[in-house]
């Protein structure tokens, strides 16, 4: 298929009429709106806000005028409005009645200037010497049908109508703003952004580089008044949320800060963080990923209450010499957690002799508990168990046969808690 962009080639000697110069001047135009509406999303470009005229009475009438400004339509037509326009110019259109509608302003053009004196040619139309580029201003109803013909021009706002004296009228709101809304402004079309800026990147991310977004640093993307973002969003150095603060772990006000801070991937945030999902933190210690709550949990100690151990002791008649007072027990396998494990054991129950029986038999001696030396010792896969030191005494030997002996207490029950430290 040939290509169907052409432009002038003028050569030295050439004949030109005014098709020439007129296909010269619609190359520029077409080249001109064809880069606004490819590079270009239409909408404002500046200005052309709604706003109350000083000549408003208090009480009504009331007058509003779009302030002058610019826009870019769909077709790629720039809009000028060089003075502020009267919206009481529209309010006589066909169709319209009280109620909201929306402001539309449009690209229009018409013809203008004549040939000077003696150079016009009698029963020749169109003889205009220039195009005059302006607008025409809509007004679409919200509600119900008004005579609106689409231009593919650009929403300024909203306005509301009512009754008045002498015909329909903009009613004052109570806040210009709300007049204001739901207007349309220019967007780009990029795949990506690089700032004319060439300057060395100066930020630091434990200082306080700038008061953004007044001051922004030389070779930043300034955006007013904000970013919507459809796509995904992929920083490659640091973020900063809100103003920015200082970083200092000299200081006693910003303890624990680490003392060397990686060079990108920081995100310092003013205020408050809100997640509606989860939180998700990579622990060096096992290369795993927790979510908030588990890795919360990775730093807390893990508490195992385990069943009371109990250690009959009396009487003891296995034909053996003195057993000595003192002895171990095992308690029965528990599930075990990663960390050191720390044991606390408490005396819950100690079953004694009968009083006449430890009278008679042990008298004024003095007589000693306790337990001790708590060990967490491994089992079967996956499980601990614990060996637990008592000692009891003094121990009688009651006669028999190879020794026969008893102890003061009969039975020791002993509660433990072990304590599983990350």
């Amino acid at each position: 298929m040939a290509n169907s962009v052409q432009h002038l080639r003028y050569f030295d000697g050439e004949y030109l009429r005014s098709y020439d110069f007129t296909d010269e001047q619609a190359y520029h135009i077409a080249m001109r709106r064809l880069m606004n509406r490819k590079l270009h999303l239409h909408g404002i470009v500046e200005g052309l806000r709604i706003v109350q005229d000083q000549d408003s009475v208090s009480g009504g009438p009331y007058f509003f005028s779009i302030a002058q400004g610019m826009a870019i339509d769909k077709t790629g037509q720039e809009i000028i409005v060089s003075a502020p326009y009267s919206l009481t110019n529209v309010l006589s259109g066909p169709g319209l009645g009280p109620g909201w509608y929306e402001v539309w302003i449009c690209y229009a053009e018409t013809q203008t200037g004549l040939p000077a004196s003696g150079y016009t040619e009698c029963n020749v139309q169109n003889q205009n010497t220039r195009w005059l580029e302006t607008f025409q201003v809509q007004l679409k109803a919200l509600i119900g049908k008004t005579l609106f013909t689409d231009c593919g021009g650009v929403r300024l706002g909203l306005v509301k109508l009512v009754s008045g004296t002498f015909g329909l009228e903009i009613a004052e709101p109570g806040d210009i703003a709300q007049y204001n809304i739901k207007r349309s402004y220019v967007g780009i079309r990029a795949q990506r952004l690089i700032a004319p800026d060439k300057e060395a990147d100066t930020f630091d991310m434990t200082a306080e580089n700038t008061t953004l977004p007044d001051e922004p640093l030389p070779g930043y993307l300034d955006v007013h008044p904000g970013a919507f973002i459809r796509g995904n969003v992929v920083a490659k150095k640091n973020l900063v949320v809100g103003d920015d603060f200082l970083l200092d772990n000299s200081l006693t006000t910003s303890k624990n800060l680490p003392g060397n801070f990686h060079p990108t991937g920081n995100v310092k945030i003013t205020s408050d963080l809100f997640l509606n999902g989860d939180f998700y933190a990579y622990s060096s210690k096992d290369g795993s990923w927790y979510t908030f709550a588990q890795y919360i949990q990775s730093f807390t100690p893990k508490f195992i209450v385990g069943t009371p151990l109990v250690i009959p002791l009396s009487p003891v008649s296995d034909g053996l010499a003195n057993p000595g007072a003192s002895g171990t027990t095992t308690s029965a396998p528990f599930a075990a957690f990663p960390g050191t494990p720390q044991v606390m054991l408490a005396i819950a129950e100690m079953d004694w002799q009968a009083p006449t029986t430890l009278t008679a038999k042990w008298g004024a001696q003095p007589i000693t508990v306790g337990v001790g030396n708590p060990v967490v010792n491994a089992d079967t896969p996956g499980f601990n168990k614990l060996v637990v030191s008592w000692n009891v005494g003094p121990v009688i030997d009651i006669g028999g046969p190879g020794g026969n002996w008893e102890y003061p207490v009969t039975r020791l029950v002993v509660n433990f808690t072990v304590v599983y430290h990350p």
